[in-house]
């Protein structure tokens, strides 16, 4: 009778064993049956912080954009024939010990020397300027194409450049109206960047930029048609005339600018404040470029490079205009220095 109870005992805990061991895989396979994946983690990217509300941005120079300045209308009154105010220039001392019209040169070991050709010189970068199929970006620049190579060395664009600078006894426009100057300097320079890489090379992309006075040679070459082959345009304080003959002088600019704001070409215009007494300022002529247009350009304020103080900003598809106080010889030299951001501007541009 003992043994008895001991086995049914012995019985009674193998079956509680076993339940136990049913009941937790019954339950184990429940929870199975109802588990779901875990939800993804999503890392959502912080939001860009948008601009402050008196601020533009600027596409010649995007880390830099431009203020609204509320204190002045830059379009009041006669905008478009007034001349340029802000008659004052900036001392050296205010322009952190800058003078613009004696700056160092720079570093030109990477670079070849100048080649001569029949008008002009051109240099090139050692290295990089050149696809393997022959394609380079060619930049021809009128009036200091020495100044115009320190910009482009520092804009660190790898552009083949052309220069040309004549003096006061030449014209830019006798050179180039009526010629096939242009297309016979974008030839021969192709030849020499050909022999020199063994390839037959091809200007991909040719831009036309000038300084002062160099903007009468894009000018004479815009009106021919050789023109069909120029991407973009820059003038550097140079976009000047007679007043009152404005409209049929600057025809040209008129209808380049419409094809850079519709996006099909890329123009940068800039002007200081100098009021010269014989012709029309840089100012009033860029005025009338816009206005030729129906635009009108915005009051802002920014220092720029070389002691510039920035006032008027106008941008649409790929026309730029910017304006600057300032009516010294000083002034008029720092405006070379925009063209670093003209030049690194272009590369994004020919790069989209």
């Amino acid at each position: 009778m003992a043994r008895a109870r001991v086995w049914f005992g012995v019985r009674l805990l193998v079956l509680a064993l076993v339940a136990s061991v049913l009941g937790a895989g019954i339950a184990a396979y429940t929870d199975f049956l109802h588990w779901r994946p875990p939800a993804p983690v999503v890392v959502r990217p912080k939001p860009k912080p948008k601009p402050p509300a008196d601020t533009l941005p600027d596409p010649i120079v995007p880390d830099r954009p431009v203020h609204l300045d509320p204190t002045r209308s830059a379009t009041s009154g006669d905008w478009v024939h007034a001349h340029p105010s802000f008659q004052y220039s900036r001392s050296s001392a205010q322009r952190g010990g800058v003078n613009p019209c004696a700056l160092p040169d720079a570093d030109t070991s990477g670079f070849l020397p100048w080649q001569a050709l029949a008008k002009g010189q051109f240099t090139a970068p050692r290295a990089g300027a050149v696809a393997a199929n022959g394609d380079f970006d060619l930049v021809m620049h009128f009036h200091g194409q020495d100044l115009a190579r320190r910009e482009l060395i520092e804009s660190g664009q790898k552009f083949v450049l052309y220069g040309l600078t004549l003096d006061a006894s030449e014209s830019y426009s006798g050179l180039f109206a009526g010629s096939k100057l242009m297309s016979g300097l974008v030839a021969g320079i192709e030849a020499a960047v050909g022999a020199a890489h063994g390839v037959k090379a091809h200007a991909r992309h040719v831009a036309l930029t000038a300084w002062s006075a160099g903007y009468m040679a894009v000018l004479s070459i815009l009106v021919q048609p050789e023109a069909k082959d120029v991407d973009a345009v820059v003038l550097i304080d140079g976009l000047h005339g007679q007043r009152g003959a404005l409209e049929h002088q600057l025809a040209p600019f008129v209808e380049y600018a419409r094809r850079a704001e519709a996006g099909e070409r890329f123009m940068f215009v800039t002007h200081s404040s100098i009021d010269p007494p014989a012709f029309a300022s840089t100012t009033e002529a860029v005025h009338y470029l816009l206005s030729a247009l129906g635009e009108k350009p915005t009051a802002v304020k920014r220092d720029d490079r070389g002691g510039l103080e920035l006032i008027e900003y106008f941008s649409r598809g790929n026309f730029n205009v910017r304006g600057y106080a300032g009516n010294d010889k000083a002034d008029h030299c720092a405006q070379v220095m925009l063209l670093r951001d003209a030049f690194a501007a272009l590369g994004r541009h020919w790069r989209r």
